[in-house]
C-alpha cells in the first residue's frame, strides 16, 4: 500500500519483503505488483541498503585466506551498447598482476550479449562448483567466479518473475554489492544510470569495504569509457572514516585515444566471447578494445591499493598482458577447476 501511494518503505520493512521472496512465501503476483511499484517511485538509500541486507542474510558466504587484498568489479548492466566483457577480461587482467586477489561475482546476461558467467561457462567452466573449491581457486590461484544464482539460492524465487518482466528491478541495481565474499577489501562497481552514483557510494561503508570506486561513463556504459569522459566515486577508509571524492576522467589525458562505440561493440554471444579472449590472449585484438580493458583494469588495481593512479596502473597492466600472464591465468583456472578441452575448442577459434 504504502509503494502504491509512493511513499518509501524503512530497510526493515524492505528487509522482511525481500526475506519473504527469498523464502519463497510470496505469490508470483505479489512479486510481480512489489517490483513495478517499487520500480516505479524509485528506490532510495533505505531500500537498496534493505534489499542487500535481506540477500546477505540468505547468502551461502565464503572467507577465503589470502595475504593480499580481496577485490571484485561488477556492474549493474542496463546500458544495452553491447559492447564485449570488458569486466571479465579487466578482472582477469587484474588478478595476473602482483598485488591483487579477483573474486568475480557474475551471472549470466541480462542486458548485455554475455554476460560472465555465460564467458566461462561457454570456456568450459561449471558454474555449479561448490564453494570450497572456489575458495580453493581464490586461494591457490589468485581468482575465482562466484555465480551469483549458486550463492544466493533464494533468487530462484525470483528469476522468473524477473525474466517476463523485463525491466531493470532493485535486484539489478544491488547485485555488485551482493558479493559473498566476507572479507573484500575493494570494489569497482559500474552503473549505467548515473543516479546510482549519488545512492551507493552510501551503502560502501554497510559493506564495510575499504575502498570502492563508483564508476559511470559518459557514454553510458557501466565501466570506464575510452569513448567519453567518466565520472568516478571514490570511496576510502582512512583514519577510521570514509572519505568520498568525485573525480572527472578523461582517458585521453592518459595517453588513450579516443575511440567509437561501434570498435567495442559485438553482435552476437559468441563473438562477445572470441573478442574478450582475444583481449586476453593479446592475439588479433584491436587497439580499442585492448585500451578499455587496460584502462578498466588499472582501476582494480587502484582499488586494490597496488597502485595510486591511472597513470601509473596503466603501465603495470599492459607490462601483465603483454607478458602473457592474463592467458596462463585464465588456463590455469579452467585446466584445474573445469573442462580443459573445451577452452582449448574455443582457442581454435581465434
Amino acid at each position: 500500500k504504502k509503494l502504491s501511494e509512493k511513499k518509501n518503505l524503512t530497510s526493515k520493512e524492505i528487509f522482511d519483503v525481500i526475506v519473504n521472496i527469498l523464502n519463497g512465501n510470496c505469490s508470483e503476483i505479489f512479486i510481480s505488483a512489489f517490483l513495478i511499484s517499487l520500480l516505479l517511485k524509485g528506490e532510495n538509500i533505505d531500500e537498496i541498503t534493505g534489499t542487500v541486507e535481506a540477500l546477505q542474510s540468505h547468502s551461502i558466504k565464503i572467507s577465503p585466506s589470502v595475504n593480499l587484498p580481496i577485490i571484485d568489479n561488477c556492474g549493474t548492466g542496463g546500458d544495452f551498447l553491447n559492447t564485449f566483457n570488458i569486466s571479465t577480461a579487466s578482472a582477469l587482467v587484474a588478478s595476473s598482476c602482483n598485488g591483487v586477489v579477483v573474486a568475480k561475482h557474475g551471472n549470466r546476461s541480462s542486458s548485455s550479449l554475455s554476460g560472465s558467467a555465460d564467458f566461462f561457462e561457454f570456456l568450459g567452466y561449471d558454474l555449479n562448483t561448490e564453494s570450497k573449491l572456489v575458495i580453493q581457486s581464490i586461494e591457490t590461484i589468485g581468482f575465482g567466479f562466484i555465480f551469483a544464482p549458486k550463492f544466493h539460492p533464494g533468487l530462484k524465487n525470483v528469476s522468473k518473475v524477473r525474466k517476463e518482466l523485463g525491466l531493470r528491478t532493485i535486484f539489478n541495481r544491488i547485485g555488485p554489492l551482493c558479493n559473498p565474499c566476507t572479507n573484500l577489501y575493494g570494489q569497482v562497481i559500474g552503473v549505467s544510470d548515473p543516479i546510482l552514483l549519488n545512492i551507493l557510494p552510501k551503502v560502501i561503508p554497510i559493506l564495510g569495504l575499504k575502498n570502492a570506486l563508483i564508476i559511470h561513463s559518459h557514454d553510458g556504459m557501466d565501466e570506464l569509457s575510452t569513448c567519453s569522459k567518466n565520472t568516478i566515486i571514490k570511496v576510502s577508509y582512512q583514519d577510521e572514516e570514509y572519505n568520498f571524492n568525485k573525480l572527472i576522467l578523461e582517458p585521453s589525458e592518459l595517453g588513450m585515444p579516443k575511440c567509437s562505440l561501434n570498435e567495442i561493440s559485438v553482435k552476437n554471444k559468441l563473438q562477445s566471447i572470441m573478442e574478450t579472449m582475444r583481449v586476453i590472449y593479446g592475439i588479433k585484438s584491436s587497439k580499442s578494445k585492448e585500451n578499455i580493458v587496460l584502462l578498466n583494469s588499472a582501476a582494480l588495481l587502484l582499488t586494490g591499493n597496488v597502485v595510486n593512479s591511472f597513470k601509473e596502473g596503466i603501465p603495470v597492466v599492459k607490462e601483465s598482458l603483454d607478458g602473457g600472464a592474463p592467458q596462463k591465468k585464465l588456463r590455469d583456472f579452467i585446466n584445474k577447476y573445469g573442462d580443459i578441452s573445451k577452452l582449448e575448442d574455443a582457442e581454435k577459434l581465434l
